[in-house]
């Protein structure tokens, strides 16, 4: 096991550093409001697929017995129906959810095409993919999800240079990401939707009741994590999308490496476990690395953002600078949910995830829109920062066992850390000395250098990471 997350971590960095240098390149070369119109599209694409699963692939994955052939092209041919129907929706509704802006809605082409492309190959993508979850087989998964995610996030960048596709080079390489994931992953479990019948049909709706509280908790936490799309779009238009977006694509490029590991493994790490008693500290565990791996990476590039867009995007991405302390500010508690989300899952079940992070989305939603109308655009990240702070305490809340001084420990793992003091401090201090010594871009490697030799300092002065390195036990 210890062997195959390895396999997984090392195809997530190739994948991240992939995404970070195609990154660069869309902020070369997309203007704000073409990033803020494939923010709209990833959004919906992520929505809808999330609403097309139904929770299936959890619950298959969670099966005690094999999915029968005839059960699983049956799920096949449902989703297929499902993801028509949406696309189909998308088409009618297109006006009354595209008209408050006018913009966006000259781009809605763009936006249904990147979304059916989502839904059509999403079956035939995670079906086998939930088949080899099953049998634990992350070694095929994470070269298989790693490659699909270079050409998906990786190719954009190659077509904007060498082609005149524009925004549709990210249609292209989703078409070229799916057929690639579809054709390799049908080696493995090929999907075959002639074999499916009405009765298997009745009986795969059993899957669906069971994975719908899951689901409706993911749906949940992807609306929470897309308000920019929802909130931001119709009151400021698709420019302060696209500086979100950008933001917030720092946010994942800077943190999602170990978070996504995490979030991947945590569930039958957690579901192994007896009881809460062990449960509890294996999460706490994984709250204390993933802040030690996460913080100084946030701080470091905090640091750096300022010169990064002087020196490469000629300060196009000014305005989104103002987002990213209140952006990384949520961070930090929002990494300590990465592990607590499959915690409520096994320990409470599905309802009680889903009506924890349907009570955070709601505080998010109306946090936003408050703040949003007393501050302006940047009040959605001023909202972020603060109620995720509430969202923490209602995820431990849901745990229904001692929620104060759960709070207190998950507090004490996430802030009484040497590297997270020191490197707030440290990025705190050099901030606000740049500001008065006004440093040019001519500085810009220096800035660099002191960034990555404060994530550095930091994570040696962690002795749980140290130990870690040197495989004894934290």
């Amino acid at each position: 096991m210890r062997r195959r997350i390895m396999g997984l971590f090392a195809a997530n960095m190739v994948t991240f550093a992939v995404v970070g240098l195609s990154f660069i390149a869309y902020s070369k070369l997309l203007s704000p409001p073409e990033f803020g119109l494939y923010a709209v599209a990833l959004s919906a694409a992520t929505l809808l697929a999330l609403v097309l699963d139904g929770g299936l692939k959890t619950s298959i994955i969670k099966m005690e017995q094999e999915l029968s052939v005839e059960q699983e092209s049956s799920i096949a041919v449902l989703m297929l129906g499902v993801s028509a129907v949406l696309i189909l929706a998308l088409i009618a509704l297109q006006h009354p959810l595209l008209s408050r802006h006018a913009e966006i809605k000259h781009d809605v082409r763009f936006i249904v095409l990147y979304v059916g492309i989502a839904l059509f190959f999403y079956p035939f993508v995670t079906l086998p993919t939930a088949q080899l979850e099953r049998k634990l087989e992350y070694g095929h998964i994470a070269w298989i999800e790693s490659v699909g995610m270079i050409l998906e996030r990786g190719a954009p960048a190659l077509f904007l240079i060498w082609t005149g596709a524009g925004i549709y080079s990210f249609v292209w390489a989703l078409i070229l990401s799916r057929i690639f994931r579809t054709t390799v992953l049908s080696g493995f479990h090929a999907i075959k939707p002639w074999r499916a019948s009405l009765s298997a049909v009745e009986k795969s709706l059993g899957l669906l009741r069971e994975g719908g509280w899951i689901q409706f908790g993911m749906i949940s936490s992807v609306v929470r994590d897309n308000l920019h799309t929802l909130l931001v779009g119709p009151f400021f238009g698709k420019e302060w999308i696209g500086y979100y977006a950008w933001a917030l694509q720092i946010c994942l490029v800077s943190s999602q490496l170990f978070v996504q590991l995490a979030s991947r493994v945590s569930l039958p790490i957690l579901a192994q476990a007896d009881g809460f008693k062990e449960r509890w500290p294996k999460c706490l565990y994984q709250v204390r690395l993933l802040t030690i791996l996460t913080v100084p990476v946030l701080c470091g590039v905090w640091l750096s953002l300022p010169a990064i867009n002087a020196h490469f995007f000629h300060d196009k991405w000014a305005p989104a600078l103002t987002l990213i302390p209140l952006l990384f500010l949520r961070m930090v508690p929002g990494v300590a949910t990465t592990p607590l989300g499959p915690l409520i899952m096994v320990n409470r079940g599905g309802r009680e995830f889903a009506l924890a992070n349907f009570l955070w989305t709601m505080a998010e939603i109306g946090g936003g829109l408050l703040l949003l109308a007393l501050v302006g655009p940047t009040g959605l990240a001023w909202s972020y920062a603060i109620v995720v702070w509430p969202g923490l305490w209602i995820m431990l809340n849901s745990l229904r066992n001692r929620t104060t001084p759960l709070t207190l420990e998950v507090t004490r793992e996430m802030l009484k850390r040497p590297s997270v003091i020191f490197a707030f401090s440290t990025v705190c201090v050099l901030t606000v000395a740049s500001k008065i010594a006004s440093v040019s871009t001519i500085n810009a490697w220096m800035t660099y250098l002191v960034s990555l030799l404060l994530i550095l300092g930091s994570y040696v002065l962690e002795p749980d990471l140290r130990r870690l390195l040197v495989h004894e036990k934290a």
